[in-house]
């Protein structure tokens, strides 16, 4: 899928997949503005195997699938994808890690994950604290439940 990141910020926000899980276990649809990272659709495909969720909810999770846009991982992405990467382990030399911020590695989902929210220049909405350092890197965290 193709999006321009100038129409897509007004328009999208990218959904992790702790948050859609939560969404596929109640069984509720995501918001129309929803955008899935292909990574994510492959983090819930595995989930669902392992967590041997039953015909409705894989369905279910199937239908989300189907019906919001997935942005595949690109050449675009990969410029952010190494500048996430090294900042969050404190080796960016333009951008040091704030005071009080510790290093750490990331997974490598997570590091696409932020990388299409940061491309696009949309929210991540997400449940965990996986992402929350890169707030002073210029990602908009939405916490949801």
């Amino acid at each position: 899928m193709r999006l321009c990141a100038k129409s897509a910020k007004q328009r999208l926000m990218v959904f992790d997949t702790n948050l859609i899980i939560q969404h596929i276990r109640r069984y509720q649809q995501l918001p129309d503005r929803a955008i899935i990272p292909m990574v994510v659709a492959g983090e819930l495909e595995a989930f669902a195997l392992k967590a041997d969720w039953g015909y409705q909810k894989v369905s279910f999770m199937q239908s989300i699938l189907d019906y919001y846009p997935l942005v595949e991982v690109s050449r675009a992405l990969t410029p952010l994808y190494a500048q996430v990467d090294a900042y969050s382990q404190g080796k960016l030399r333009l951008e040091p890690l704030p005071p009080g911020v510790s290093a750490r590695n990331m997974g490598k989902n997570d590091l696409w994950i932020a990388a299409v929210a940061l491309y696009f220049d949309m929210d991540l909405h997400t449940t965990d604290k996986d992402f929350d350092h890169l707030s002073s890197f210029g990602l908009r965290l939405v916490k949801g439940t």
